[in-house]
């Protein structure tokens, strides 16, 4: 599977080169951030899941219980480990990585059990009634069309300047997104659906454009010029005129979400694993890893590769960027290396991090080999930092949003 190709045959007035493919992919904090809003007293976190296996009662012989339970312990010694559901997949490569003889068909049906428990604890926590408020209040804000059409304002002015994206869009241009949802739930689809109060595919009897993108909406792209300042030449730079906040494209759009981990409804769809079987470090043992190799039941290779090398703009999106999807990191970053695509991480930041040390947090959790200085600085200037928290408002995929 690839990018679909839209020409003037579906998109009359499509501009030549004009389609722009975006890459957007979601986390668990998308769907934490969305039940604080819902003022929820749950998370989909992994602590509050294994809360809710102790409340349950669940069976303690279960093998990924028990290394929840240890994991818990070494919690109250070090608070720092064992957070996010990237430790929790690191722990199932630690059950493999234990020394001795591994029950694989105990595990595999422990595992099942697992996946059987956590769909029932997503329904309990998520109910029909809440995701129908994300997706009235969605409408109501205009969250999707918003989110599609001004994301681009979330950047601060640093961040603005440094990549080509803004310039790239025209007039006519075919925004294009392929949304990957990693979590299991369906409350972004609820926000990021364009419902018929938001967008209609043919607006306008004449013309079949759709929207109106807006490439610089909070007046943050500056160009140099050079001014005489008291007889002395001086660099200075200004506000572009023709890449203002009142800048607008008539442009096309097309969106398509999907979930490459799984539904909560589906329990055996759900994905939960590692990336490969190299980070077993028994090597005797990898031939049982199969049933938990994320990318391979997921057929990320042939379901998703070839979209790479066609991507205009990633978004990472509520995501701790483990290892246990290094195989998408990988891929982005080689692309970023080797194609002119850029990319926007909006980060989470409850730790002050830097945006240096965003960037090489991804590097570090993407990177197959050491890269080269050189590598390294070309990465840094063609990815974009958002840096939020619970308080910010933003201009995309967050309901609490600009007015």
């Amino acid at each position: 599977m690839s990018y679909t190709r839209y020409t003037d045959q579906e998109f009359k007035e499509l501009a030549n080169d004009g389609q722009i493919n975006i890459m957007a992919l979601f986390g668990n904090g998308v769907d934490i951030q969305l039940m604080e809003y819902l003022k929820s007293p749950y998370r989909t976190s992994y602590q509050n899941f294994y809360n809710y296996l102790c409340h349950k009662n669940f069976d303690k012989d279960n093998m990924i219980y028990k290394k929840m339970t240890e994991d818990k312990k070494d919690n109250e010694k070090n608070p720092n480990i064992k957070q996010n559901w990237s430790d929790f997949e690191n722990s199932l490569i630690e059950i493999f990585n234990q020394p001795g003889w591994l029950d694989i068909e105990k595990l595999t049906k422990d595992f099942n059990k697992f996946q059987i428990e956590f769909s029932n604890f997503l329904n309990e926590i998520i109910t029909p009634d809440m995701l129908a408020d994300l997706g009235s209040d969605s409408t109501d804000k205009r969250i999707a069309l918003t989110s599609f059409t001004r994301f681009l304002g979330d950047l601060d002015w640093i961040n603005f300047n440094k990549l080509a994206f803004p310039r790239k869009t025209k007039l006519y241009s075919l925004f294009n997104w392929e949304i990957l949802n990693f979590n299991y739930t369906s409350m972004l689809d609820n926000i990021l659906l364009l419902d018929k109060q938001q967008f209609d595919p043919h607006p306008y009897r004449d013309a079949d454009r759709q929207i109106k993108f807006y490439p610089n909406p909070e007046n943050r792209h500056c160009k140099l010029e050079k001014i005489v300042d008291h007889g002395e030449l001086k660099d200075v730079y200004v506000v572009d005129s023709y890449l203002n906040k009142d800048t607008n494209h008539s442009s096309y759009l097309i969106t398509n979400i999907s979930h490459p981990h799984g539904y909560q409804n589906v329990p055996k769809s759900m994905l939960f694993g590692f990336d490969n079987d190299n980070q077993i470090t028994n090597e005797n043992k990898r031939y049982l890893a199969k049933n938990f190799l994320k990318p391979y039941w997921a057929q990320n290779d042939r379901r998703y590769k070839s979209y790479f090398n066609d991507t205009d703009l990633f978004i990472l999106y509520g995501l701790s960027i483990g290892n246990s999807d290094f195989w998408w990191w990988n891929n982005i970053l080689n692309s970023i290396l080797k194609t002119d695509a850029e990319m926007i991480i909006y980060n989470y930041n409850s730790t002050k991090e830097s945006d240096e040390d965003t960037i090489n947090r991804f590097i570090d959790a993407a990177k197959k080999e050491q890269l080269t200085a050189e590598e390294i600085e070309k990465i840094h200037k063609k990815i974009a930092v958002v840096q939020y928290d619970s308080k910010s408002k933003l201009h995309a995929f967050k309901l609490d949003h600009f007015d």
